[in-house]
């Protein structure tokens, strides 16, 4: 049996990247950047950088090796969005380095006492905001942190947003779903079949749609199972949303043996369930690049 759990080492700095707080800094950031300047007269401008602002960033020592990674389409599409999440990974990536330093110093003491080898080994960081698709006015962004800090395994965290323009926070799921008891309906039909697909017997169906059920349920300490953990798809119609594809890391629904699972619900199952806002803005069916973010770990 398995218990829906937050990702917090993903959603801790996401949701700091996306507060108010985050937001007023990347306004003062964007205020004092220059804007780069075309080469040739023809050529569009360029979004304007905050100052520091890197798209690729990565700090090693012997250690650690940490990464951060941002999709330029996104610093294309909005700055200030691109500049909440890379300081919110290069936060990340120094409290990461601290810890890695600290474990080592904590290791070389415990081997001096004990006269064995130190536990410690490298820690690794890798964090990577990537667009699935720009939607006139939104843009989807999925979010992939992979560790490993001497553990059985490395692990990984998939999470993933849909933002608009200027705006600090990502969009609430009733912002397109206008009934979510359904959604959660299809979101468990799919899962189930993904299950199936990994080797699950059809006859332990029941057992496995029941143990979702459970472990998707709301609680307290997670009242929006889905809040963080979807993205949308672009389409075989140009300009539509294809699809919402939703995101599960590893221990998340599943053993990690089982993987994290990247499930896609269609245009054509969401269309009964689309607020009116949005039900223009879905159909055809959905182009998905990669079935599973984190399949190369």
């Amino acid at each position: 049996m398995f218990r829906l759990i937050a990702a917090s080492t993903l959603a801790a700095f996401l949701l700091a990247a996306c507060a108010p707080e985050a937001e007023d800094a990347a306004t003062d950031a964007a205020a004092s950047e220059a804007a780069v300047t075309p080469e040739s007269a023809g050529e569009a401008a360029a979004p304007a950088v905050p100052e520091g602002f890197q798209l690729s960033t990565t700090l090693e020592s012997e250690n650690y090796t940490a990464t951060a990674e941002i999709d330029p389409d996104i610093l294309t599409f909005d700055p200030p969005l691109a500049w909440r999440l890379w300081t919110a990974a290069r936060d990340q990536i120094d409290e990461f380095a601290a810890s890695a330093d600290a474990d080592r110093k904590s290791a070389d003491e415990d081997a001096a006492v004990t006269g064995e080898q130190p536990w410690f080994m490298g820690y690794t960081l890798d964090i990577t905001h990537k667009v699935t698709g720009v939607f006139d006015d939104v843009i989807s962004v999925s979010d992939y942190v992979g560790t490993f800090t001497g553990g059985a395994h490395p692990n990984y965290f998939l999470g993933g947003g849909i933002y608009r323009r200027g705006e600090s926070a990502a969009l609430p799921l009733s912002a397109f779903i206008a009934d979510k008891a359904a959604f959660h309906e299809l979101a468990v039909k799919a899962l189930v079949a993904e299950k199936l697909e990994r080797g699950h017997a059809a006859e332990d169906a029941a057992e496995v749609e029941a143990s979702l059920r459970e472990t998707l349920a709301p609680s307290p300490e997670i009242p929006d199972i889905y809040e963080g953990r979807f993205v949308f798809e672009p389409s075989t119609e140009t300009g539509k949303v294809g699809g919402i594809s939703l995101l599960f890391s590893p221990y998340d629904i599943g053993a990690y043996a089982e993987g994290s699972f990247y499930a896609t619900l269609p245009a054509a199952d969401l269309a009964p369930i689309l607020t009116d806002d949005w039900r223009g803005r879905f159909g055809g069916a959905p182009v998905v690049e990669e079935d599973d973010p984190g399949s190369d770990d």
